[in-house]
């Protein structure tokens, strides 16, 4: 049974997801249509978080080793509260930037210390079980976002969600302060902890795509479907797809783990390449459903499983904050070249681009999963 604390802090995560899954189709949506943000404009918007988040999770997440995963957390939280309410006073491109940085920062923070306080307090024998259902908390989260941001729109305008994130980081302040997180558990068994250089080679490079993945598609994708003629409302909804099928893997990560072993990623690869393929082959409501689907399934099926593998080690704050930045990397390099290659060649580019590194990463990772054990541990 998942102990008390957990569940406290993963009803707090669910809580800052939501205003988490709000903002990220909520900025490149708002830069679109009062700024006129082009594909290489919002491809910076995108990649600019990660400048911090690049090297500050592995140093947030060994603070958190020293100093309690607790402070950091409330932190980082206040931290994003106050950056959101900000958006809605911001006039121009370049005060976005800021605020993506100072978004990039309270990421930083928050995610380390949140998974490395799973591991703290899942017990080995459930452990696999407490990674899904924490990543079930923070993915459902980003699940309802999109659809909250589709009813303010469809009721008000877009800015009003900035008010509406703060509110939610807000509440899921005053859950992670009753969460008592005195001390930490450095149980980690032997066979676990020792996981071999080479599978933190693969999770870190899985990672990597996994970023530039993530938010060049939420980054790029509502601007393409613009284009394509899809309202902004609904295209929150298709976003909101992705968090459905996201969260259903997590909901099954157990038999999901049992079943497919170190088989996962290369099927998460094969999903990303099916995701990809209707994005610039079918550009049409029912292609960016269908794309949807398969994205949610790619991100589910590599995060948990990598996650695991990186919290199962000693001093997990730090690893936790490596696992971060590898998703930092990506994200930094992702948008900003794809977003650079749309404006240059095209909307629908990057996702051919996407495609063929599907692709490519299927066969890596088929080579490399000879470092991993047949099951997840």
């Amino acid at each position: 049974m998942i102990e008390r604390q957990l569940q406290k802090l993963m009803a707090a995560v669910f809580t800052f997801s939501i205003g988490f899954g709000m903002m990220t189709p909520a900025i490149p949506i708002f830069a679109h249509l009062r700024f006129q943000a082009n594909e290489w404009e919002l491809g910076i918007l995108g990649a600019i978080v990660a400048v911090p988040y690049v090297f500050s999770p592995a140093i947030f997440g060994r603070l958190s080793d020293r100093v309690g995963r607790k402070p950091i957390i409330i932190s980082a939280i206040v931290l994003y509260a106050l950056t959101s309410a900000s958006y809605f006073f911001a006039s121009s491109i370049w005060e976005f930037i800021l605020l993506r940085i100072m978004e990039g920062i309270a990421f930083s923070a928050i995610w380390p210390s949140a998974e490395a306080f799973v591991g703290d307090n899942a017990p080995p024998s459930i452990r696999s079980k407490a990674v899904g259902l924490y990543s079930v908390a923070w993915s459902s989260g980003y699940m309802v976002g999109p659809f909250v941001l589709g009813m303010i729109i469809t009721a008000a305008d877009v800015s009003y969600s900035f008010f509406a994130t703060a509110l939610f980081l807000l509440t899921s302040l005053f859950m992670v302060v009753g969460i008592n997180m005195k001390g930490k558990n450095d149980e980690v068994e032997a066979a676990q902890g020792s996981a071999e250089n080479g599978t933190v080679l693969t999770v870190i490079y899985t990672m990597i795509l996994w970023g530039a993945v993530m938010l060049s598609f939420f980054f790029l994708f509502p601007a393409f479907a613009t284009i394509n003629g899809v309202e902004a409302s609904t295209i929150a909804y298709i976003v909101g797809v992705v968090g459905i099928m996201r969260t259903a893997v997590f909901v099954l990560h157990g038999r999901i783990m049992g079943a497919l072993g170190r088989r996962v990623l290369p099927i998460g690869m094969l999903c990303l390449v099916c995701s990809m393929a209707p994005l610039w082959a079918y550009p049409s409501i029912w292609g960016f459903i269908i794309s949807a689907i398969f994205l949610g399934l790619y991100l589910g099926l590599t995060y948990a499983y990598s996650l695991l593998h990186m919290i199962n080690r000693p001093s997990r704050g730090f690893y936790a904050g490596l696992f971060e930045s590898a998703i930092g990397i990506g994200e930094l390099v992702g948008p900003l070249s794809l977003g650079y290659l749309g404006y240059l060649y095209g909307a629908a580019s990057p996702f051919l681009l996407l495609l063929i590194l599907g692709w490519a990463s299927f066969f890596i990772v088929m080579r490399r999963i000879n470092g991993f054990s047949r099951k997840a541990p």
